[in-house]
């Protein structure tokens, strides 16, 4: 499973990317977090979008709104699509309305601390522009996002590269926004919501990334660099399941049971 500030990086460089035709994309970066140092790698192309991160793939069909997530270390795979997360995030809204409303009848002074505890997700958000910079090559603009005391997010954004995705298919993948959407509901995490606003305001392709989150006394941090750049065409393996996940097992996806707990 993806870390929180992973998943926004990833979600934010193709959001952000400006909807016009391309050459396909291969991205290689070198990572640093909590498990170590490695590398990534994601692929876009007219079709598909696929993120290999370590023993874990990603595998996203734009047309379909299919998701494969697959586990090289447990050497399983599972598939979903965006409308049947779309469902599961009902019954998790649902929970989270319950939250909201034990939240609201606390006290006022019991909500700011447990506000805090919780790192000011409920925080305001903001977004600052910094420097210049160049990575793998192409001239970057830094972005610097802040959520209360505990989330900051800088991102290296290229306008010099151009994404493969159809603007139709753009907002279909948009949806992955949905869980900083509901959250955005309960009074704890309203920066969630704030944050996929914010994140429009970013122009171009990310090329390199930091994630800062403390939360319950904990912190969390990572970083990731573009080192190569590639365009043209990918093969078609390189998005076949088959071909990735040979010999792997089918199991259910664990999305498919958001808020059934």
């Amino acid at each position: 499973m993806k870390t929180p500030g992973r998943t926004l990086s990833v979600a934010a460089a193709v959001l952000i990317a400006a909807p016009v035709l391309a050459e396909d994309v291969v991205i290689v970066f070198k990572t640093d977090g909590p498990e170590g140092a490695g590398t990534s790698t994601q692929y876009y192309s007219s079709e598909r979008m696929r993120s290999s991160e370590g023993q874990q793939d990603t595998i996203f069909e734009y047309a379909s709104g299919k998701i494969v997530n697959i586990d090289h270390k447990k050497k399983e795979y599972s598939e979903i699509t965006l409308a049947e997360i779309e469902e599961s995030m009902k019954a998790m809204n649902a929970q989270m309305e319950q939250a909201r409303a034990q939240m609201e009848s606390m006290p006022a002074a019991m909500r700011e601390r447990m506000a805090k505890m919780m790192g000011g997700m409920g925080g305001e958000v903001t977004v600052t522009k910094g420097g210049t910079r160049e990575v793998a090559g192409y001239s970057t603009q830094e972005y610097v996002l802040t959520m209360g005391e505990g989330t900051r997010l800088t991102f290296w954004n290229t306008s010099d590269l151009a994404m493969p995705i159809p603007a139709a298919d753009l907002r279909k993948l948009a949806s992955f926004t949905g869980p900083m959407a509901t959250m955005a509901n309960n009074p704890m995490f309203k920066g969630f919501g704030q944050l996929a606003e914010k994140m429009k305001e970013l122009e171009g392709i990310t090329l390199a990334d930091t994630t800062s989150v403390s939360m319950m006394g904990r912190g969390f941090e990572s970083s990731r660099e573009a080192t190569e750049v590639r365009t043209g065409p990918i093969p078609a393996s390189d998005f076949d399941v088959a071909t990735i996940a040979t010999g792997y097992k089918k199991v259910k996806s664990p999305l498919a049971e958001l808020g059934k707990r």
